[in-house]
């Protein structure tokens, strides 16, 4: 059963997530700042639990923003119904931010939309360090020049124009720059979130919390300017922000998440002693407003008979409504091999249709081919008969 968090949930809830702590950081931040219900605020959402038997299995949030924050113990069976129930909230989801193999699940369930343009979708490696090691190893000495210090409401400016860079180089979506936006930014120094290394005056790096919840936090926005790169900029924040997270915040462990193929960070990551602990996933994307207009093939049937069929990648989720539908591999080149031939009265369900077949080891598609057909059903199946005769008489 899925059902909105409510008040009385909150302590069942928080101990589902503690359980899990170390990947589900934005969920509790975020709940603790922002409550279990959609607010103003960019982060806040409204949180579902996912429930078997009275024991919570899974919670989701949906923010403003539209990322699916999601915790669900490995339980990728779920991920259909967390989406499905996310398709009634006002806001559309654009991304997924959580356990790597939940995340990678409902990612191929967003691609299979086709208004869904990827713009992120890499797995990354899950860092963890216990800051208790910080009394026995020697501080990092800033480079000649370079001071580091955390950030204050006054450096908005500077840290806007190395923030965007920063997203931009991401391929993330950047934010409006408005009073909120500033705010959200005051907001976070005041709470000593955002450190920078200057050289004078200038800003030149950044490193920030994005989330914290009991003991633990958890570091993002670690970025440098190209020109200033391999210059130790970074580590000596990255250095400041452990000690003072440590000393200030008495947090005991941070996390952090970078891109597998991003060898620099993780470098640097495990010169200050964090340590690889898992797998994340920072998936995100944006909707078109329109539908793509969709491939199509047409078939011809052994009367010679032409058929047109839109053409989707499978999985996919398609529309409610009666049809025919041809499961296929691509060949490339625009030809196709044909898996199975048949109609249904209601294409949405061949999500089900296929993992009955698959029970049987039959060959996956690649593909799948469907035309809505209003005709009645033995009409349907004239053209299923039709098609199987040129195609699947072997």
């Amino acid at each position: 059963m899925i059902r909105r968090v409510d008040i009385e949930d909150l302590e069942r809830v928080r101990s589902f997530l503690e359980a899990h702590v170390e990947t589900s950081l934005f969920l509790l931040s975020n709940l603790a700042i922002f409550g279990p219900q959609l607010g103003d605020s960019w982060f806040s959402g409204n949180y579902h639990l996912v429930e078997e038997d009275g024991r919570i299995v899974a919670v989701f949030c949906l923010t403003r923003r539209g990322n699916l924050l999601v915790q669900a113990g490995g339980r990728t069976d779920l991920v259909e119904a967390i989406l499905e129930t996310c398709e009634s909230e006002p806001i559309e989801v654009c991304g997924v931010v959580g356990e790597w193999a939940v995340a990678a699940a409902l990612w191929d369930l967003l691609l299979a939309d086709p208004r869904f343009e990827p713009s992120q979708g890499s797995k990354d490696v899950l860092y963890a360090v216990s800051l208790a090691q910080m009394e026995r190893t020697s501080a990092v000495a800033p480079p000649a020049g370079l001071s580091v210090r955390a950030l204050d409401p006054g450096d908005f400016e500077q840290w806007e124009r190395l923030n965007t860079a920063y997203l931009a180089e991401l391929q993330m979506p950047l934010p409006v720059i408005d009073e909120a936006h500033e705010a959200e930014f005051a907001r976070r120094t005041r709470a000593r979130w955002w450190w920078g290394a200057f050289v004078g005056p200038e800003l030149t790096a950044t490193v920030a919390l994005n989330a914290a919840y009991g003991v633990v936090g958890q570091v993002g926005g670690v970025y440098t300017r190209p020109a200033d790169r391999k210059k130790g900029f970074a580590r000596a924040a990255m250095w400041q922000l452990m000690e003072e997270c440590r000393t200030d915040h008495r947090f005991e462990k941070l996390i952090l998440f970078t891109g597998e193929d991003n060898q620099p960070a993780r470098r640097l990551y495990e010169s200050l002693g964090f340590e690889a602990v898992g797998a994340f996933g920072l998936l995100l994307g944006s909707r078109r407003p329109h539908a793509r207009a969709p491939v199509r093939h047409r078939w011809s049937g052994l009367s010679g008979e032409l058929y047109t069929y839109d053409v989707y990648p499978w999985p996919a989720r398609l529309s409610s409504g009666p049809g025919n539908f041809i499961f296929a591999n691509s060949l490339g080149g625009g030809h196709w091999r044909p898996v199975s031939i048949g109609e249904s009265s209601d294409l949405a369900t061949l999500a089900d249709h296929e993992r009955l077949r698959n029970t049987n080891s039959w060959q996956p598609p690649s593909h799948v081919h469907v035309r809505l057909n209003f005709n009645p059903a033995p009409v349907r199946r004239r053209e299923v008969n039709d098609l199987n005769a040129r195609w699947m008489s072997d």
